[in-house]
C-alpha cells in the first residue's frame, strides 16, 4: 500500500479514534465503569476508568497485528493464490480494523453510561455480512475461507462453496442486524448463535455433499 493511501488514512483513523474518544469523555465518566459483560450484554464486572486505556490498548494491538498478518499471509500460503487476491485481502484486513475501531469506541460509550445492549451484535453482524461479500472472489488457500479438504482439493467446490456461503453470511449477517435491533437483549445472544451456527454449517454440508456427488460421477 501507498504511504498516504486512502487506506491508510482510514487505518490510521481506526487507530485513533477510540483513544480521541475516552479522551473526550474521561473526565465525565463515573470513577468505576462497565468493563466486561455477560453474554446478554449486562455488564458483570466494574473497575476504575483507567483501565479503559489498557482496554483499549489490548484491542489496538490485536487489530494491528490481524493487519499485519492478514496483509501479509498470501507470502506464506502454500497454495500462492493468496498474492491473486491481493484487492480483497486488503478489504478483509480494513473491514477487520473498522470493527475493531467501533468496538473500542462502543465499550467506552458502555461504559460510561454501565450500560449494555445489542449493539454489539449489530457490529458483529455488519462484519459477517460484509465478509460474505467478499467470499466469492477469495480464492483457494488454507488460511481464509470455508477450508475443508474437499474444497481446498477441488477449485470447483471452493468457487460454488463460498458463492453459495457469501449469499449466506450476507442475509445471515443482515439478519444478526435485524433481530439485534428489535428483539430483548435475553433472547438476541440464542437466536444469533444459532444464526450464526447456520452461517457455518450450511456451507460446509453443501461442500461435502458436492465432494460427495462429484466422486460418484468420477466412478
Amino acid at each position: 500500500m501507498k504511504l498516504l493511501s486512502w487506506r491508510n488514512l482510514i487505518i490510521i483513523v481506526c487507530f485513533t479514534a477510540p483513544f480521541l474518544y475516552l479522551n473526550s469523555v474521561f473526565d465525565s465518566l463515573p470513577e468505576n465503569v462497565a468493563l466486561h459483560y455477560r453474554a446478554d450484554m449486562q455488564p458483570d464486572r466494574f473497575g476504575p476508568k483507567e483501565h479503559l486505556w489498557t482496554t483499549l490498548m489490548i484491542m489496538g494491538g490485536v487489530s494491528f497485528v490481524l493487519l499485519l498478518v492478514i496483509l501479509n499471509i498470501g507470502k506464506i500460503d502454500p497454495k500462492n493464490q493468496l498474492l491473486q487476491s491481493r484487492g480483497v485481502i486488503e478489504k478483509l484486513a480494513l473491514t477487520l480494523v473498522i470493527f475493531f475501531s467501533l468496538l473500542g469506541i462502543y465499550i467506552v460509550y458502555a461504559a460510561g453510561k454501565e450500560i449494555g445492549g445489542n449493539t454489539i451484535f449489530v457490529l458483529l453482524g455488519g462484519l459477517f455480512a460484509v465478509l460474505g461479500n467478499l467470499f466469492h472472489n477469495i480464492k483457494p488457500n488454507y488460511f481464509i475461507g470455508i477450508r475443508m479438504p474437499w474444497t481446498l482439493e477441488n477449485p470447483d467446490n471452493w468457487r460454488k462453496t463460498h458463492q453459495l456461503g457469501g449469499k449466506i453470511w450476507v442475509v445471515g449477517g443482515l439478519l444478526m442486524v435485524l433481530i439485534s435491533i428489535f428483539i430483548s437483549p435475553s433472547y438476541v445472544f440464542f437466536v444469533n448463535m444459532v444464526i450464526l451456527a447456520l452461517m457455518v454449517l450450511i456451507p460446509v454440508v453443501y461442500s461435502y455433499r458436492y465432494y460427495i456427488a462429484q466422486k460418484q460421477k468420477s466412478l
